[in-house]
């Protein structure tokens, strides 16, 4: 069965994603809590305005695919506006990674400029045309289920739409314009480029970041600027449910948090609400919709589903093998289907079409309808997994491992929470060696916290690694 949201549809923007940014407003946009800088709306055009007319000074327009290896700053929301005043495509780069794997992903993307320091100083700007609204606006990546990392096209119409859908389910849950957000997960990720910065901008909030999450920051800044919503991923929501350094004293003015980047069990979702007072929504989506689908509503949804479907979006489930919608109910893979879905990924229409089937993305998740309409997602269909909201692909970390001399095979899972590695190995490799070994070649959330040696890796006869049976 096709479900839709149960909110009307909306008149969807059909634009520029910058164009949705308020630029004559003497409103704050964003401020930085850990350096105390800030700009009004009217600023950040400003800004945004002279480093777009840099970027085009250097060769910067439409077809051009220009790095942006940011944290969380002002300059990050500065750069990726100017670069789409160019109508060229952002490349999301984690700045966490290490110089290798950024240059990995940026000629996955085939990145032919970057943004530079001086790019963002303030100075004159220029007038630009708006975007078309189907060019590619933002390349993120994802591993999808191949586990290799994927350049995914997303175009100015598909997120100034998820943008507009998001905040119009808000809205539903009593969030307006002009709320005081925290932001605290990385815009590098689609969830923090969108869902956290775009769609606040938009909605002419005021929007609180920092460079690195702070457990204690994070807490002073709700008390010090009174924020209202605040967006948070569940490794937050474990320490907001149970670090006996949070004063739920901090969040008095909050109202409601959203959570997303992974699966929040209900039992946490509820001690977070009982504890500091607030209503959780838990939201889903995928960096190949821009990125949300499903968020919850306040007042009708149990915080441990992922809610509703955003208005202009529809969702199945079906059979993971036959491909066949299932009674609601039934636990089947979650399809969807709207505005804000991919064009596809950068140079790779096997993958592309393997994604999108008769329209339907596939999510890749398993999921089942509620009876009131919610949904629930139960498993992932993908041997991908995430680590503290950020996905591990096992087929780059065993990719990885296989160039250590002493290491005749390898699989890689998530077990008790952690990556960990099954290593068929030779005389001299211990445990300790391992991990270090991988923790000196890839970025921290990506790091082997566990090992185990094991006499072969369980394969089928095509060769693909059994995972479930390590």
């Amino acid at each position: 069965m096709v479900h839709s949201s149960p909110l009307p549809d909306i008149t969807l923007p059909g634009t520029a994603f910058d164009r949705m940014v308020p630029t004559n407003v003497a409103l704050p946009a964003i401020t930085e809590i850990d350096t105390g800088r800030t700009v009004t709306y009217g600023e950040l055009a400003e800004l945004a305005n002279a480093a777009a007319a840099r970027l085009r000074s250097r060769g910067v327009g439409p077809g051009c695919v220009v790095e942006l290896r940011l944290s969380n700053s002002i300059d990050f929301a500065v750069a990726l506006l100017a670069v789409a005043r160019t109508g060229a495509a952002a490349a999301l780069i984690g700045p966490s990674l290490i110089d290798a794997e950024a240059s990995r992903l940026s000629s996955v993307a085939g990145t032919t400029h970057r943004v530079e320091p001086g790019d963002l100083a303030p100075g004159p700007g220029a007038a630009f045309d708006p975007a078309d609204p189907d060019w590619v606006a933002a390349i993120p990546f994802s591993s999808g289920t191949t586990g290799l990392a994927k350049g995914v096209e997303l175009t100015h119409r598909s997120i100034a739409a998820n943008a507009a859908q998001f905040n119009a389910a808000l809205a539903a849950s009593g969030i307006g314009e002009g709320t005081r957000v925290a932001a605290p997960l990385p815009f590098s990720h689609i969830y923090g480029l969108n869902t956290l910065l775009l769609s606040s901008l938009a909605a002419r909030r005021h929007v609180f970041t920092a460079a690195r999450f702070d457990l204690a920051a994070f807490a002073a800044a709700h008390r010090n600027h009174g924020i209202e919503l605040s967006y948070i991923a569940p490794p937050i929501a474990l320490a907001l449910a149970n670090s006996p350094n949070v004063d739920p004293a901090d969040f008095a003015t909050t109202a409601h948090m959203v959570c997303g980047a992974a699966p929040l069990s209900e039992s946490v979702a509820r001690r977070v609400e009982e504890r500091l007072g607030v209503v959780v929504l838990q939201g889903y989506g995928t960096t190949e919709s821009s990125p949300v689908t499903h968020v919850g509503i306040a007042g009708r949804s149990n915080p441990g589903t992922i809610g509703f479907a955003l208005p202009n979006t529809q969702f199945r489930i079906v059979d993971v093998d036959t491909g066949a919608e299932v009674p609601d109910g039934t636990a089947g893979e979650l399809q969807v289907q709207g505005p804000q879905v991919m064009r596809g990924y950068v140079d790779n229409p096997t993958a592309t079409q393997t994604a999108i089937t008769d329209g339907w993305l596939r999510t890749g998740d398993i999921a089942r309808v509620n009876p009131d309409e919610t949904v629930t997602v139960v498993d992932r269909a993908k041997d991908v997994f995430k680590y503290h909201g950020f996905q591990v692909a096992p087929a780059e970390l065993e990719a990885l491992l296989l160039t250590h001399p002493l290491v005749d095979d390898v699989a890689v899972a998530e077990r008790g929470g952690v990556p960990k590695a099954f290593v068929v190995k030779q005389d001299g490799l211990d445990e300790a060696t391992v991990m270090a070994w991988v923790a000196q070649r890839v970025t921290a959330y990506k790091k082997v916290r566990a090992v185990e040696f094991v006499a072969e890796i369980p394969r089928n006869a095509a060769g693909k690694i059994l995972r479930k049976d390590l």
